[in-house]
């Protein structure tokens, strides 16, 4: 193709993209506004206490979302990778993984329940590192996205319930099954928060706790440090990692494509951390830790998902937004890389400190007003990921502990 007509083909693709997401804002806005209003008008019931912890996934149970296995079909190459041999007995580390706002409620807490949306982002975000790990995930009494405008106009009773679901399925597991292993947080979004929080408070201040930390993946959710520093916001003593196989360090981006301001990458902007007491504000740094350093592998990677379809509802309809006009990509693996693949770097603009990915094999993606590429922030370079997760394993085992 020549330059000319690929800068005009572009060009038109651009434009498709900027009335598409005019047309998605609005959309948007008419979704989640009015049932928001009518959720916000609404008193908060007295919650329930959960009687006790309701996993999502764990290793006692003979099937669940994150025993996916892990064929996989490449659509740029149309190579098939054959699914590892799984034994829980031979994984030496756990992941502990909380959920992102997948709820298709409308209330102000979900229902304790393992819905079909939550499996199905268990499926797309958790799946995968069960190569490395046993992965133990809760289910939590999270804010639905319905639910958010509510929290973020002031009513904490919400996220405090959430963060109690957390807390005590943590308790739980260090009691019955941790026995001394070393475990890998894996989170998005309001999962992340939850996991911010709960490493704060909990790990960070206790040094046990965080010799047995192998590794933290706190995607999508403006994690702080002090300006230009690894530490110094949300934990003093658990840095951002730097390098190809540190441990006990975090790793948290989240990713975008043009630099419009958004939700995500400015502390200044962070409401939902201003609800959960978290640190913010134009004293702290967002977290972008460069996911192609600290995995040693430099090469373009593509987006990496569970072929079989998410469960209808919001998330599902934003996901297929964000490939338009192509559908997700699927194949008969039980997962499918997509055909584009691409890299990025950590930038700043605007005090907008987020991993901007530059595709170098195109595919449409399209980001979500507010949101960037926030469905992504995972599943783009999602092995990349799982291998930071396993050398860390490595690292964290060969030094005896």
């Amino acid at each position: 193709m020549k330059a000319g007509q690929a800068t005009s083909n572009c060009l038109h693709i651009r434009k498709s993209h900027v009335r598409a997401r005019r047309s998605l804002f609005i959309a948007l806005a008419t979704i989640l506004v009015a049932p928001a209003l009518a959720v916000s008008a609404t008193s908060p019931a007295t919650a329930e206490p959960n009687s006790g912890t309701q996993w999502l996934c764990t290793p006692d149970l003979t099937s669940d979302p994150c025993d996916l296995p892990s064929d996989t079909t490449d659509l740029l190459t149309g190579e098939v990778q054959p699914p590892k041999a799984d034994s829980a007995t031979e994984k030496p580390v756990d992941c502990f993984y909380l959920y992102p706002t997948v709820s298709n409620q409308v209330a102000l807490n979900a229902d304790p329940a393992a819905s079909p949306e939550v499996q199905s982002i268990a499926r797309f975000q958790a799946a995968r590192f069960s190569d490395v790990c046993r992965v133990f995930a809760p289910v939590y009494r999270q804010v639905p996205l319905l639910g958010l405008p509510a929290a973020l106009a002031g009513l904490d009773d919400p996220l405090e319930l959430a963060y109690g679901d957390v807390l005590a399925a943590w308790n739980d597991y260090l009691e019955n099954d941790n026995n001394g292993r070393g475990v890998i947080f894996v989170s998005h979004s309001q999962g992340t928060m939850m996991a911010r929080k709960l490493i704060r408070e909990q790990i960070d201040p206790n040094p046990q706790l965080r010799t047995q930390l192998v590794g933290a993946f706190l995607m999508g959710g403006n994690v702080t440090t002090a300006a230009g520093k690894t530490t110094g916001g949300d934990f003093a003593n658990i840095p951002l990692c730097t390098q190809q196989g540190e441990t006990g360090c975090i790793t948290a981006y989240s990713t975008e494509l043009i630099g419009l301001p958004s939700l995500f990458g400015n502390s200044s902007y962070d409401l939902l951390s201003t609800r959960m007491g978290l640190p913010n504000g134009p004293g702290f740094q967002v977290a972008c830790t460069d996911p192609a350093l600290l995995s040693g592998d430099p090469q373009p990677v593509g987006v990496t998902i569970p072929s079989a379809p998410y469960s209808f509802g919001i998330i599902s309809v934003l996901m297929d937004y964000t490939t338009l006009p192509e559908p997700l990509p699927t194949s008969t693996s039980s997962w499918t890389t997509s055909k584009g693949r691409g890299g990025g770097e950590c930038v700043d603009t605007n005090g907008f400190h987020r991993y901007r990915i530059e595709m170098t094999v195109p595919q449409p993606i399209n980001e979500l007003p507010l949101f960037d590429t926030h469905l992504l922030d995972i599943n783009f370079g999602l092995d990349r990921l799982v291998d930071i997760a396993a050398q860390q394993t490595h690292t964290w085992q060969t030094a005896g502990r």
